[in-house]
């Protein structure tokens, strides 16, 4: 049962909420009623147990909005607040809304349907901060790994602050020193097969691989992992010495446990690359990078093992001239989908290749790996590696160890890379037409309710991905997109039908309230419904 407080100056608007609905069968219960701020205020700091405040704004003593910021200053659980508006409050809703309030009633449509379902989403809020609570060990502690994980996805991607306060890996419970860090990149084989197996629950499958990593770290006693996306993940180690024969057989008897755990417990093959020694936490985003160029090798050393710095030297050493690291003009090429670009670059890389003939056949072949791993990597990268993708990629391997002809093997290259374009291509013109059909769907149905879930529901898409490709199709998010079509619908309106009353004119374009609809219709255009009606009715 929820208690709720009902504050109002006006008797008769008390008397009017108090019998507005069924309270206590609706799981609510009136506790207390009060004419000003200062009688509720003493009446909660005395009592407590307050759920609700159903306050109004303008009152004798002490006003809802002086109310709102005591309630603000006071320690613990504070009551929800629930503002009593008139139209012509808006200045108060304004300040409001400023100190926190999101929810409230408009004394002039007190409609009981309106008022319960408000009371009823409070309920439901008020119910899992309480569930949170009674979770407050795991939840805070949930809330740590988070930021735990957030702060070394920052760290990796663009360093450490020169203002960085070593003890944040005290307080977020790092198993980290500020020195002697390596970096490993752990990249799962054969992730193709993992999807297929794991369908929509591949997020179950990550929180997986998280733990059974985060549980050998916290047996020895060091390291954190965090999930770079579903089929790579990061770990950071440190030491309490620079010694790398210690470091090495610490890395190595780590990484052996994790490999084993993935193995035994989640059936996955992986290869690890691994960095040098980091001196300080500042460096790490270019030991982060060495340790992924050193996964990338798995494709010319070998998969399902760990690769250490001076295996990827000793390879280069031995393989003449690398082609990784000069790789960016062919991705360009390809980002831009110029299919006469990408060939001019793949000859290229050609080109480069064929200085390393004379090393022997098995450097030679070594390179057009590089040049698979390079593609291979872009497809990754990009959202284009599947099943039927994973197969061609599994049969250039193959013929790239096979094939006597370097010739043969180049047109195979270049055949992949123009079918690669068109899959581009068509993924592209797939995702316009889904945006496409959004948009009449919008253009449709403007006058009712429209939500993110439910456009992106019926255009079968996940709410996150839909919301990203909708901006980057529109220039303008699903939320501007949606107030723009509604605004110059009821321009339309105030145009054709200038006898029309504002509330009619705001029904007819989605919005509930005219209050809201008043102030949308202002912050668009610049100027009132009311100025703009004016304004073509002359």
């Amino acid at each position: 049962m929820m208690n709720v407080m009902i504050v109002e100056d006006e008797t008769i608007m008390r008397l009017a909420l108090s019998t507005l609905i069924d309270w206590e069968p609706n799981g609510f219960r009136i506790v207390c009623e009060a004419s000003n701020g200062r009688q509720a205020l003493e009446y909660i700091k005395e009592n407590g147990g307050i759920d609700i405040v159903i306050t109004d704004l303008k009152m004798p003593v002490m006003d809802g909005l002086e109310l709102i910021d005591e309630l603000n200053q006071m320690t613990g659980t504070t009551p929800h607040v629930v503002i009593l508006s008139a139209y012509d409050d808006f200045e108060f809703v304004r300040k409001a809304f400023k100190r926190g309030v999101n929810d409230y009633i408009l004394k002039s449509e007190m409609d009981p349907n309106v008022v319960l379902d408000l009371l009823n989403r409070i309920k439901h809020d008020c119910e899992v901060e309480q569930t949170i609570s009674r979770q407050s060990g795991e939840i805070r502690n949930g809330e740590r790994v988070r930021l735990k994980q957030q702060t070394i996805r920052e760290w990796l991607e663009i360093g450490v602050g020169s203002q960085f306060d070593p003890s944040i890996l005290e307080n977020l419970n790092m198993r980290l020193e500020w020195t002697h860090i390596t970096v490993s990149l752990i990249r799962i084989e054969g992730f193709a097969q993992v999807q297929e197996r794991y369908g929509s629950s591949i997020g179950e499958f990550v929180s997986s691989v998280v733990k059974s990593i985060d549980q050998v770290l916290s047996e020895v006693g060091t390291g954190e992992v965090i999930s770079w996306n579903t089929y790579e993940y990061v770990v950071l180690l440190s030491f309490r010495t620079s010694s790398l024969m210690y470091v090495r057989q610490s890395i190595s008897q780590i990484m052996d446990q994790i490999i084993f755990v993935l193995k035994e417990y989640i059936n996955i093959q992986v290869t690890i690359g691994v960095s040098e020694l980091c001196g300080e936490l500042k460096q790490i985003p270019e030991f982060y990078l060495q340790a992924r160029k050193n996964a990338d090798l798995r494709f010319v050393i070998n998969k399902n093992r760990i690769i250490y710095p001076e295996d990827a030297e000793y390879f280069l050493k031995q393989s003449g001239e690398t082609l990784i690291g000069k790789e960016q003009a062919l991705l360009d090429a390809l980002k831009e989908g110029d299919e006469q670009s990408v060939l001019q670059e793949l000859d290229n890389m050609f080109t480069l290749i064929k200085r390393s003939a004379s090393m022997g056949n098995e450097v030679l072949r070594t390179r057009y790996m590089e040049l698979l791993m390079i593609l291979v990597k872009f497809m990754y990268d990009n959202g284009f590696v599947n099943n039927k993708e994973m197969n061609k990629i599994e049969s250039a391997y193959q013929m790239a160890w096979q094939v006597d002809s370097a010739d043969k093997l180049q047109a195979w290259i270049s055949n992949l890379a123009q079918q690669l374009l068109q899959e581009m291509g068509k993924k592209a013109g797939q995702m316009n037409r889904v945006v496409a059909i959004a948009q009449a769907y919008i253009m449709e149905h403007y006058d009712e309710e429209i939500t993110l879930g439910k456009v992106s529901a019926f255009v079968h898409l996940s709410e996150s991905h839909f919301s990203t490709l909708f901006s980057k199709v529109v220039g303008k998010t699903f939320k501007e997109f949606v107030t723009k079509v509604r605004i110059e619908k009821a321009m339309e309106s105030m145009k054709k039908e200038p006898y029309l009353k504002i509330y009619e004119i705001a029904e007819r374009t989605g919005y509930a309230s005219t209050e809201h609809f008043s102030r949308v219709f202002k912050k668009t255009t610049g100027m009132s419904p009311n100025q703009f009606m004016r304004s073509v009715s002359k």
